[in-house]
């Protein structure tokens, strides 16, 4: 079991039902970050004009002033204030299952509404994020301006090696089994029937979910999808004979995997050498979270702040709980989702404001190919959005999220 001094965080071990929780961070790890910030030396950049799109990384200039902003004007105190006050935050230890015989901590956020008709739900994120994804949309969803808008109640946990969910100290920790934990700890709030709602890594515990926990699910609605073209597609599509989404699809996704994945390539492979050195690191693991944060989020530019907090929300426990979940979801048995009657909700959010433009619709298969799936009764596109789109574009989300489950009960 992790002691405090190891995660950085005390957290209460050992409690089947949900205790209030507060997150107070070790001074020493804040100091250890600060005394980084101030010693990090960014590496020399290419001269030729090779990087100048910063596809291969942040430039020397910028990681030096993140560095700085950290060291002198950066207030983790006052984030973790706000973080504190702004939610209910709770911990729980629920069990694992016949296959993962080990206990699952998670820290998670509740707020109930005042609607005896409100729908449970669940929100799950994905890497580099945490429950802090959500920051914008949970209130608009517990208590809407409009009385007569559906009302939820709403349960964020942080994914295991994520934010203030300790990392699982064995393997096997998939994502079929990650699900047998949620759907426990919605039964342990006394929700039997419930709502998901996923994106990123988020996506691969939800469609397990609709497999492993069918009967507690109202329904899926996901804004993340990837599914590779099988033979007969690849076969049309170098016949020039796939309809134009599927070609858009194709084209996008194969510019992703080989341009910008290379993240995902490493943390399915060597997370923990790579995480020797990002542990040690909180600087370099923001300018490398930083490549495909930029490239994947429609333009958005993030503040010096905004990268920073995703960064250490994910550093402050040590960084290899969150690249190691990448073994565990990017493998051929993961992948292998069986085909669910759960009522299925996508929600296309291009990412045509990149400043790559070839990766525009890098997460947006064919409606087609999605039925092939699940049972898909809710499809929507938005021309912006891209990968964050509860933080990019939250008034549509929570518009969407209401219109989708409003449909099922």
């Amino acid at each position: 079991m992790p002691s405090a001094a190891i995660l950085g965080y005390d957290f209460p071990f050992h409690n089947s039902q949900p205790v209030a929780f507060n997150i107070s961070v070790d001074s020493t790890v804040i100091d250890e970050a600060l005394t980084k910030a101030r010693l990090y030396r960014p590496s020399l950049d290419l001269e030729d004009g090779t990087n100048d799109d910063l596809s291969e990384g942040p430039s020397a200039s910028q990681m030096h002033a993140l560095a700085a902003h950290w060291a002198e004007n950066y207030d983790w105190y006052q984030t973790q204030d706000e973080i504190n006050a702004n939610f209910s935050h709770y911990a729980v230890t629920v069990p694992g299952s016949p296959e993962y015989n080990h206990s699952v901590h998670l820290h998670f956020l509740h707020e109930r509404s005042p609607s005896e008709n409100a729908i449970p739900l669940l929100l799950i994120h994905g890497w580099p994020s945490s429950h802090l994804e959500w920051s914008q949309v949970i209130k608009p969803l517990v208590s809407p301006e409009q009385l007569t808008d559906q009302h939820f109640h709403v349960v964020a946990p942080d994914l295991p090696g994520f934010g203030f969910s300790p990392a699982p100290s064995y393997g096997g920790l998939t994502p079929s089994q990650m699900g047998f934990a949620f759907d426990h700890l919605m039964h342990v709030l006394g929700y039997d029937k419930y709502g998901v709602l996923s994106t990123d890594l988020g996506w691969w515990v939800g469609m397990w979910m609709a497999d492993v926990a069918s009967e507690s699910l109202i329904g899926h609605l996901t804004d993340f999808w990837i599914q590779e073209p099988n033979a007969t597609d690849l076969e049309r599509f170098e016949q020039n004979k796939t309809a134009p989404d599927e070609t858009a699809y194709i084209n996008s996704r194969q510019a992703w995997d080989n341009k910008h994945a290379g993240y995902s390539d490493i943390q399915s492979k060597n997370p923990l050498a790579l995480g020797q050195a990002m542990t040690d690191s909180p600087v370099g693991y923001a300018g490398y979270m930083w490549t495909p944060l930029r490239a994947g989020s429609d333009g958005h530019e993030y503040s010096f702040d905004e990268l920073i907090t995703k960064t250490l929300i994910v550093w402050i426990q040590g960084t290899w709980g969150n690249l190691r979940a990448y073994i565990e979801f990017f493998n051929a048995e993961a992948m292998n989702f069986p085909r669910t009657k759960v009522p299925t909700g996508f929600r296309q959010w291009l990412n045509s404001g990149s400043p790559f433009k070839d990766i525009a619709y890098f997460q947006s298969p064919p409606k087609s190919w999605v039925e092939r799936l699940v049972n898909l009764v809710y499809f929507t596109t938005h021309k912006s959005g891209g990968h964050f789109p509860a933080q990019t574009r939250p008034e549509v989300w929570v518009k969407d999220v209401r219109t989708f489950f409003s449909r099922l009960v």
